[in-house]
């Protein structure tokens, strides 16, 4: 007992030490906490604690992260945890803007993420009349659904979603004039809403739109329209935009663009003014029904330096061109990464890009052995094996013997095989990249989705890899690295 008593005089004794620290030293060590939540525990300590929440400049409330009970897998997350963890943000974001107003002091940031709720319209009010104070320099806001399937098709979920989204943003829109990133979750918005969400939120520098759409009909399709003088980043992932047309985005540098709408005639983006464009991201299972891509007609006159395709182990949506069209529009290329490439598909038609990129520096390729997943209704392996003959036919591709290309640096293969259809493809860029200097070899990792690990051919022992780097290095009469991981 006696033992007991002296360790909580003790530990009693070093929390009162800390406690006469200086402000600034009591508010460094909060702001190490990543957690407000871990934080507001830490000012019930003492009272001497208890205002610096208050004095914090960077705050970040994140409702997927504010209950223990979400984060342990073993415990079951119920609508009332949900409710409760939304509440307790909803409740936070109110009593930390409340300690700023008091104490007069500045918010740099502002991030809340939380679930698109009737009691949410809280943490929209409190942060509108902050922003009226000019109280908050930036701010960030993620709106997700209380849904467990975050791309919900439910047509009446979306527009009661898009409907007390708009609710929110009507009552109190000076809430949004100050957000810096803005994400959307399982939204249907009128025709007009995007454009003035967009105008509204003028120092916008990031937004996304996931699983969100206008409602049209079956035989209608919509073109969202998109300008904004300060977005630098814009993502867009399963949307049911036929056509996203960006008129007016002069410092957009990254765009992504994820599982877009099936069509014959219309490609998923159209880029208009985005003289700044350097990171395109562009992924989606390829069905019969959508358009393969021509990358002359796609990109409009931007001139991109990282492109990143993936074909999530379907059919290749790309098609081949010739270097002369080409080479305008990847003038500046130097970064190209291609994913989930399906075992069908011979490699020798990404060599169409090679030749059309002189300043491409690394090229990264990823090859796929299964699919876990598919967007085609009643597919079967017949119809599966059709679509990959269609597609191999387009694909067709021959560099001319004599193509030589002096600023590659790396070629990256994952998911190789000792085949020779990847020996030929290596010996093929070996010969072309004159100035190549690492060839990285690397095995396939299980699938995310579904776990499959594929039983490939892969150099595994001392005397294999050996092999292999002796077959490689023999077609290179200057010293060239070889990663085999």
């Amino acid at each position: 007992m006696a033992e007991t008593t002296t360790t909580q005089v003790h530990e009693q004794e070093d929390d009162d030490r800390l406690s006469t620290l200086p402000d600034d030293i009591l508010l460094l060590i909060l702001n190490k906490l990543n957690l407000i939540r871990d934080a507001a525990r830490t000012t019930v300590l003492s009272k001497r604690w208890r205002h610096l929440l208050g004095l914090r400049s960077e705050i970040v409330l994140d409702v997927l992260n504010f209950d223990a009970t979400h984060q342990d897998d073993d415990l079951e997350y119920t609508m009332d945890d949900l409710l409760r963890t939304n509440a307790s943000v909803v409740g936070a974001t109110k009593s930390i803007l409340r300690q700023h107003r008091r104490q007069h002091t500045t918010i740099q940031l502002l991030d809340i993420t939380f679930y698109l709720r009737d009691e949410s319209i809280g943490i929209v009010r409190a942060v509108d009349r902050a922003m009226a104070d000019h109280m908050i320099l930036a701010a960030e806001f993620t709106v997700i659904p209380d849904v467990p399937d975050v791309y919900c098709e439910d047509d009446d979920v979306l527009l009661a979603y898009g409907r007390r989204f708009m609710t929110f943003f009507d009552a109190y829109p000076r809430a949004f004039t100050g957000l810096k990133d803005l994400n959307l979750h399982t939204l249907r918005l009128g025709e007009s809403d995007i454009a003035n969400v967009l105008s509204t939120c003028e120092k916008l520098e990031y937004f996304s739109l996931v699983n969100c759409d206008a409602g049209m009909d079956n035989d209608q399709s919509f073109v969202l329209q998109i300008e904004h003088s300060r977005l630098v980043e814009l993502v867009i992932i399963f949307c049911g935009f036929e056509t996203v047309e960006l008129k007016w985005l002069p410092r957009l540098t990254r765009l992504t663009c994820r599982n877009w709408m099936p069509s014959q005639d219309q490609y998923p983006l159209s880029i208009g003014y985005v003289p700044q464009l350097r990171v395109l991201t562009l992924s989606n299972a390829c069905t019969a029904q959508h358009q393969t891509i021509k990358l002359t007609e796609f990109l409009g006159n931007t001139a991109v330096g990282e492109l990143d395709l993936n074909f999530l182990h379907e059919k290749i949506w790309i098609q081949p061109e010739a270097p002369k069209r080409l080479a305008p529009l990847q003038q500046n290329l130097r970064v190209v990464t291609l994913r989930f490439i399906h075992e069908e598909y011979d490699l020798m038609w990404t060599l169409f890009i090679l030749e059309a990129a002189p300043l491409l520096h690394t090229l990264n390729i990823q090859m796929s052995y299964h699919i876990c997943y598919s967007y085609e209704e009643n597919q079967t392996d017949e119809n599966t094996r059709e679509n990959f003959d269609r597609a191999a036919d387009l694909l067709k591709w021959e560099t001319h013997h004599d193509f030589k290309h002096y600023n590659m640096k790396k070629l990256t293969i994952e998911g190789f095989q000792v085949e020779a259809k990847f020996t030929r493809y290596i010996r093929r860029v070996m010969e072309a990249a004159m100035n190549l200097e690492v060839v990285s070899l690397r095995e396939s990792h299980p699938c995310l989705r579904c776990e499959f690990l594929p039983s490939t051919v892969y150099p595994r022992t001392h005397k294999e890899i050996n092999l292999i780097k002796k077959q490689i290095s023999a077609w290179r009469s200057s010293p060239i690295q070889i990663e085999i991981v």
